[in-house]
Parts: structure tokens; sequence; C-alpha cells
């Protein structure tokens, strides 16, 4: 049953052409407040990987690798 699963998966990804899929990166970082102000230094670095990232082709074949954060606010 596990084999069936897995050919049937392996089947549907191969069966796929056009556009790329999108994978969601999530993450918490205190972009607001005054206890730390590390979450904008730390946006940029992430951008910056992601970029290099998707911009192999082969690396995620048929993804595209996007970054989404939620600001935690550090008072």
């Amino acid at each position: 049953m596990i084999v069936a699963i897995l050919f049937a998966h392996v089947a549907g990804c191969l069966a796929l052409e056009g556009e790329p899929r999108e994978l969601r990166l999530l993450g918490m970082l205190p972009m607001t407040g005054t206890a730390w102000p590390g979450g904008s230094a730390c946006l940029v670095p992430i951008q910056m990987a992601l970029a290099d990232v998707n911009a192999y082709p082969n690396l995620l074949h048929r993804y595209n690798l996007t970054y989404k954060y939620i600001d935690t606010m550090v008072c």
C-alpha cells in the first residue's frame, strides 16, 4: 500500500507541467518595538537567501520559495 501511495504521488508530481508551485515559509520577527531591533536586520539576509535558492531552478524543481513574516512587536 505504501508503494502504491508513493507511486501515485510521484506520478502526480511528474505529470505537473507549467507554472512552479509556491512553497511558503513563515517566520516570526520583531519588526516593531524597542526591546530588540534584530527583526529588520534578519529580514534582509532571509530575502537574499530566498533569491539565491530561487535562482537555481534545479535546486527546488518546479517550486518557488516565498517568505512571509509575522511581526511579534517586542515592547
